[in-house]
């Protein structure tokens, strides 16, 4: 364990290691929903887009979080193996010289791989801006994340066709007193009400409402 850490912590790995934690922890908080991936807008930040940065590496229309995740983790395994070689190898190799071409592997490798993997990937967020935010209002979803509050998590709903599709949700600035929290946890049900255009997401609430209440519209 301490060779491997030394190896991680060694140059070229640790170029990727510190930004492997950033990527680690930012997808653990979409998990818990602390933090969204906008997956029916499609999530294509402009500068992923054809026109951007990179788009010219041809990206296409991908997260720009889930770019830099692949191209960081891929950048990260190449360095850790490239530096385990040249470690274990009987020629002599001078240190300088031999950490720059690790490097120089990983940013490659890892770019070429992203590339690779994020392919199949645009596709799920080329078909996702076909199912309009009118057509989802009504929708029954099943909340993914911890909980839904006002201003965090996700639910998943199914759209016409019959595409699983994952939406940023938000209770309404407006419900009303009365409605317990644990009807938004994680596996509850919940109904789209309405779309916020503002904030790009949709308000939720509880399939079953206790008697008496109304949920008034944004």
């Amino acid at each position: 364990m301490s060779e491997f850490l030394d190896i991680a912590l060694s140059f070229p790995p640790v170029v990727f290691s510190f930004g492997l934690i950033v990527v680690v922890l930012y997808w653990l908080a979409v998990v818990v929903g602390a933090l969204d991936v906008d997956a029916v807008d499609g999530g294509a930040d402009p500068e992923v887009e054809a026109g951007g940065f990179w788009g010219a590496f041809g990206f296409g229309a991908v997260p720009v979080t889930v770019v830099l995740s692949l191209w960081i983790t891929l950048g990260w395994i190449v360095t850790v193996l490239g530096t385990t070689w040249v470690r274990s190898a009987d020629v002599f190799i001078p240190a300088a010289a031999s950490g720059i071409a690790v490097l120089v592997a990983g940013l490659g490798v890892g770019m070429l791989g992203a590339k690779l993997l994020t392919r199949p990937l645009s596709r799920l967020f080329d078909d996702a801006p076909a199912t309009g935010h009118a057509d989802l209002v009504g929708k029954i979803g099943v909340v993914r994340t911890g909980t839904v509050t006002l201003d965090s998590g996700q639910a998943e709903v199914i759209d016409e066709e019959g595409a699983v599709i994952l939406i940023n949700v938000r209770r309404s600035p407006h419900e009303p007193e009365g409605i317990d929290d644990s009807l938004f946890a994680r596996h509850s049900k919940v109904v789209v009400f309405d779309y916020d255009a503002a904030d790009q997401v949709f308000l939720v609430v509880p399939v079953a409402l206790p008697p008496g209440l109304e949920v008034v519209e944004a």
